[in-house]
């Protein structure tokens, strides 16, 4: 059985891993000019952003899903599972904002509108649309 080519592919504009990078070697090259304590704040901040940059360049987009599989980043890798394995897709509000929910069986992943690139809820329905589509036989 084939995977097939991917029908649903989120996440962030294509300029957003760029803009990170960039202002992490912005906060890294104020770090140099400014006191230790200044130093202590932004060249961990420009770490975390240039790695979260990294992220997003490398590993691709946060979600691609067809009718037999869905592959999602969470944290530093990739997951892949077969729609079968996914136990249950939602979306959940966490102190004002949307976040889809998706349970791996044994993996939570919790992804935000920022990483999704679109509303969670529109993401949701595309992934349900998805799962409930039978896969096409080769």
């Amino acid at each position: 059985m084939t995977a097939g080519p991917p029908s649903l592919i989120a996440g962030p504009p294509a300029a957003s891993p760029w803009l990170m990078a960039t202002l992490a070697a912005g906060l890294l090259a104020a770090a140099t000019v400014v006191d230790p304590a200044g130093r202590f704040l932004l060249v961990p901040a420009a770490v975390l952003l240039g790695a979260l940059a990294a992220r997003d360049l490398l590993l691709g987009p946060t979600l691609v899903a067809n009718a037999v599989t869905l592959t999602v980043v969470d944290g530093f890798r990739k997951i892949t599972a077969c729609w079968p394995d996914v136990e249950r897709l939602r979306v959940v509000t966490d102190r004002r904002a949307p976040l889809l929910e998706l349970d791996l069986g044994s993996r939570l992943v919790v992804l935000s509108r920022r990483r999704l690139g679109g509303p969670p809820s529109l993401i949701l329905s595309q992934l349900e649309t998805l799962r409930d589509t039978p896969p096409e036989s080769t």
